[in-house]
């Protein structure tokens, strides 16, 4: 994780200073500051900066740009230090109070999602104190779907039922859970897969429940249904030179929606090597958050399918199908999968789905 830590108090820095070796050593990138008043030659050996900017603008900037914040010192200064700037438990950085005697570790914000409940057993391991969990799933050792979601990498489709589906494995309601990928391990207590409930978790790379699915033709009146999202479909994309990034953008956008394929499923861009510097394509790409990966012509025709063939395309590359083949070429190399979504064609680019083998390790 990106972490900040600050210090209120001479003991709080020499704790700082400590915290702040352990969390580098354990692979954490890490930076911490102190009250300029407390900063002393000790402190700055061991990395400690001091604070130049008042603590609310500091906790704003760092709000944005780091994964979680340690405040050392007064529960109730860092509560003033953070409220003008709590949005949303899905952005929102983890947040641990710790006691600048290193007695307890606090989680005190986005404590799933963000990963404050973790960080706050981290640093009691290192100061020798108590973590401080309050999250009931946690304290009553059920089954949390947010930090489920983010263990495995998947995208939620609504905090709103996450919440509702927490709600009701507390009050004992059973949730059904339901995924179009195979299952290790055992079902949660609470869950079943017997029935469609009021509220529903479903694992999926789809938009919404098809005709014939399970969901769709038992799923009760105003049932609710929870998509939790792995990212693992590799999109292969073809286009003309020069192509701009919008016009990639809204062909991706249409193929994905006429196959029910859930955008937030895309882990990467799969294509022909000739096309490693289109200005457009790096531009989708970088935009998206999404690897980019391309493929010689030989080793496109070594993928393994059926795959829809054009000899303008082979003319032009070499290979009779750049989008199908490079989709499958890399999750071939990934370990698997299949093709999901065979070309489809329009304004100069060519778009095709493969889904990577996978499996939910419950």
């Amino acid at each position: 994780m990106r972490l900040s830590l600050i210090c209120f108090t001479g003991a709080g820095a020499q704790l700082g200073a400590r915290l702040l070796k352990e969390l580098k050593f354990s692979g954490h990138e890490c930076r911490g500051f102190v009250m300029e008043k407390f900063l002393n030659p000790f402190h700055e050996a061991n990395g400690l900066e001091p604070l130049k900017t008042p603590l609310r603008e500091w906790t704003g900037e760092q709000f944005t740009a780091r994964d979680g914040l340690i405040f050392i010192g007064a529960a109730g200064i860092a509560v003033r230090a953070i409220a003008p700037w709590v949005k949303d438990k899905r952005t929102d950085p983890a947040v641990v109070v710790i006691d600048d005697c290193g007695r307890y570790s606090i989680s005190l914000l986005s404590g799933h999602l963000g990963g404050a409940n973790g960080l706050a057993e981290e640093t009691a391991k290192i100061t020798g104190g108590i973590p401080v969990i309050t999250t009931a799933t946690d304290l009553h050792g059920r089954f949390a779907v947010d930090n489920f979601a983010k263990e495995q990498g998947l995208w939620m489709s609504d905090m709103k039922t996450a919440k509702a589906v927490s709600a009701d494995v507390l009050a004992g309601e059973p949730v059904g859970l339901f995924s179009d990928f195979p299952v290790m391990g055992s079902l949660p207590e609470g869950f079943t897969q017997k029935e469609s409930c009021r509220r529903n978790v479903w694992i999926t790379v789809k938009r919404d429940p098809e005709e014939g699915g399970f969901l769709k033709l038992f799923l009760p009146e105003g049932g609710e249904v929870l998509r939790l999202v792995p990212r693992i479909v590799i999109l292969g994309i073809g286009c003309k030179k020069g192509t701009g990034k919008e016009q990639i953008e809204a062909a991706v956008g249409e193929a994905l929606s006429r196959w029910n394929i859930e955008p937030e499923s895309a882990a990467a861009v799969a294509t022909i090597d000739i096309k490693k510097e289109e200005a457009g394509l790096l531009s989708y790409v970088r935009d998206h958050g999404l690897s980019f990966h391309t493929y010689p012509a030989g080793r496109l025709l070594q993928a393994e399918g059926e795959f829809s063939p054009s000899t303008f395309v082979r003319e032009i590359t070499g290979v009779d199908n750049v989008c199908e083949r490079a989709a499958v070429s890399l999750a071939e190399d990934l370990g698997g999968g299949r093709l999901m979504m065979k070309k489809q064609a329009g304004g100069g680019v060519t778009v095709a789905a493969a889904v990577r083998d996978w499996k939910v390790k419950l």
